[in-house]
């Protein structure tokens, strides 16, 4: 009666699954965290700079890295709120490979039960069989 889980291999299939969505879900997070580093890493930097302008060519090179940097922060704002995005995104298809996955191991357990208690009756059945045997040959 020792019968195979019939959706055996689904389940190996959603459990792969299920690794690859936890896997891109780690992806996104750290992608999102060194973009967040990158980001105050640069505002940091920004703010500590102290430079005075002497004349009118060191204004305006002080002027164009203030532009090139508030135009990077506004990248890395931007990259951000994608990669969130992202975050959010790999956060719920993980949770949906999780849940089908949780479904079907629900069923392989249910499925043992019911092969385990198949074969503790035939078990039971045996003995059973073996005791009334026994009386009657011990009674004759």
């Amino acid at each position: 009666m020792s019968r195979g889980f019939s959706l055996a291999g689904l389940l190996r299939v959603r459990e792969i699954q299920e690794r690859a969505a936890a896997q891109r879900l780690s992806r996104a997070v750290i992608d999102a965290q060194h973009t967040e580093a990158r980001d105050r890493a640069l505002r940091a930097h920004l703010a500590a700079t102290d430079a005075e302008a002497v004349d009118v060519r060191a204004l305006a090179a002080l002027a164009a890295a203030r532009v090139s940097g508030r135009a990077l922060l506004a990248d890395l704002t931007a990259l951000s709120g994608l990669q969130a995005e992202k975050v959010a995104e790999a956060r719920t298809a993980h949770a949906d490979a999780r849940r089908t996955l949780r479904g079907l191991e629900r069923l392989a357990d249910k499925h043992t039960d019911a092969v385990r208690t198949a074969e503790l009756q035939a078990e039971q059945a045996e003995l059973d069989e073996i005791a009334v045997r026994s009386r009657t040959e011990g009674s004759a």
